[in-house]
């Protein structure tokens, strides 16, 4: 699973924003940190926090979460990232979850964690529908629950998301809530290779054994209806 920062959650609408607007001190402090100016970074989005923009409230949120231009302080951090997320700012929302459920910055607290992640799948974040896919899955505070793995990795996989195409393969390949099924197991493991899962070549070559040659055609052309069906365009 990639872990990323809090602030690159917001690069893409960032990069957008560039185009559209000029001297936005969002975008304008965005570019100071991309170059290491901090200092400059924490200026602009003070400025957009203090008018309760919640994308700047990340933003400032992120820095005090990652300790860059200033000292680090959690609870300072999980303030903005509330007061963003009060406003509807999915990345604090996703944020909030994730912080909860390894304890960074907060007590762990995996019911916290869920009701985060609901609130961002709900908003249809594929990010949290995986997190919560790999809570039921692993069972870590809760009791294990294959029907709703099940359900987020398949809605997390079928989008594109890139990190839930070895695990929804894995679900097929054990039979983890589903019925094992080595063709379907096959596809999305294809799937995930082809996007530089660094886990999947291993259980992509496992799936090939226990096909063999003659099952290899099938295997192929149901990664081909996959493909057909689900993905244009791969999203991160």
């Amino acid at each position: 699973m990639r872990i990323f920062p809090p602030i690159a959650r917001v690069l893409a609408l960032l990069v957008f924003l560039s185009s559209v607007a000029q001297a936005d001190e969002l975008v304008e402090g965005f570019k100071a940190y991309q170059k290491g100016d901090f200092a400059i970074a924490l200026k602009a989005f003070e400025v957009a926090a203090e008018k309760e923009d919640p994308m700047g409230m990340h933003l400032l949120g992120s820095l005090y979460f990652e300790g860059n231009g200033v000292e680090k302080d959690a609870a300072k951090a999980k303030g903005l990232f509330e007061k963003a997320a009060a406003k509807g700012f999915g990345a604090s929302v996703e944020q909030l979850g994730s912080m909860y459920l390894r304890g960074n910055g907060v007590n762990k607290n995996i019911e916290k964690a869920i009701e985060y992640f609901k609130k961002a799948a709900d908003e249809g974040s594929l990010k949290s529908m995986f997190d919560l896919a790999q809570i039921y899955r692993g069972g870590d505070g809760v009791t294990k629950n294959p029907i709703k793995a099940v359900k987020y990795y398949e809605v997390a996989a079928k989008n594109g998301y890139l990190p839930a195409l070895n695990e929804y393969g894995l679900l097929f390949a054990q039979g983890f809530g589903v019925d094992q099924d080595y063709l379907e197991a096959y596809a999305w493991f294809s799937l995930a290779v082809e996007n530089k899962d660094e886990h999947a070549p291993q259980n992509l070559a496992m799936v090939k054994r226990v096909l063999g040659d003659e099952k290899l055609p099938a295997a192929e052309k149901r990664l081909a209806k996959v493909k057909d069906t689900y993905f244009n365009q791969l999203k991160e």
